[in-house]
């Protein structure tokens, strides 16, 4: 009651403004959920290797507690425990850590699973970008939980920025079809509703899949000769930390009819920094857009050969 008092004297001698201890911090997640805070979070779990890249970006790694095992980057996220992988964690062993905080990845985690975690009323925040300015949000939605808003809203700004100048860099240019893969067997590639779609857009690029009804669809070989798309651009899944093209981006060099194939436009981009939604996307996009304009060279070299 005395601290009280003194805090109504000060503010009407001085005007001063006093935050409630009780404050309750709150944002809005992916999936339009209020996730709501009585205090910074103190031990946070992350479900996605994208997510725990995030905690990292904004200098909050002294909070999480738990991660899953395809969390890789920086080389310190190795050193953290594991629950399990991403599409199945181990529900005692998050339990037991008693976060006070879940990082979920919708569409890659298992909602079930997810929905058993609020059961255990522990707070959890749903990530899933749909626009690449959408993980600037997220940055300041994560600061905002974990008492860290100034870093994040500084790195937030600075992946506005950068992705800005790219924009900037290669708008205007000549547009290509492109033909992505993110699989060989079966072939698996992306459709326009998709964070990496929209990259492709910024490099000039059109999705020669983008009309498909699933973000992920499974086609066909003869679907792609069908399209005959300019430029064809590898992910796969990641070897580690070593950047190698996988051996089935050179399979299509069996259909030299195929514009990609003829001009030696075909590409691999390390899946960690493409289809991970962490502010490493624009070094993926960078990369994307520099495989665009040797696409257009290539193209330019053959026409006048």
């Amino acid at each position: 009651m005395k601290y009280e008092f003194i805090k109504s004297l000060l503010a009407s001698a001085f005007g001063l403004i006093f935050i409630s201890e009780s404050f309750a911090l709150s944002v809005v997640d992916d999936k339009n959920n209020t996730v709501t805070l009585s205090r910074p979070a103190q031990r946070v779990i992350t479900l996605a290797p994208s997510l725990t890249e995030l905690i990292f970006k904004i200098g909050a790694e002294d909070k999480l507690v738990a991660t899953v095992k395809s969390s890789n980057y920086p080389n310190a996220a190795t050193k953290i425990a594991r629950v399990g992988d991403y599409e199945r964690f181990n529900m005692e062993t998050l339990l037991s850590y008693k976060p006070d905080l879940i990082l979920a990845w919708s569409v890659g985690n298992s909602r079930q699973q997810v929905e058993k975690v609020k059961n255990f009323n522990i707070p959890v925040y749903l990530s899933e970008p749909h626009q690449i300015e959408d993980i600037a949000n997220t940055l300041r939605n994560i600061g905002t939980l974990l008492g860290k808003q100034q870093t994040a809203n500084r790195m937030a700004s600075n992946f506005e920025k950068r992705l800005l100048r790219i924009k900037e860099e290669n708008k205007a240019k000549k547009k290509l079809k492109v033909f992505y893969q993110i699989w060989s067997d079966p072939i698996y590639t992306i459709n326009g509703d998709t964070v990496i779609s929209r990259i492709m857009q910024i490099c000039g690029l059109e999705n020669v899949f983008s009309q498909a009804r699933i973000p992920a669809p499974k086609i066909t070989q003869e679907s792609v000769i069908k399209r005959n798309p300019e430029v064809i651009i590898a992910s796969g899944v990641a070897n580690g930390i070593k950047v190698t093209a996988p051996a089935w981006l050179s399979i299509w060099k069996k259909w030299p009819s195929i514009s990609a194939v003829a001009n030696e436009n075909l590409f691999f981009i390390h899946p960690d920094i493409i289809n991970r939604q962490s502010t490493r996307i624009l070094d993926g996009a960078e990369r994307m857009c520099e495989f665009a304009e040797q696409a257009r060279k290539n193209l330019e070299n053959n026409i006048g050969n």
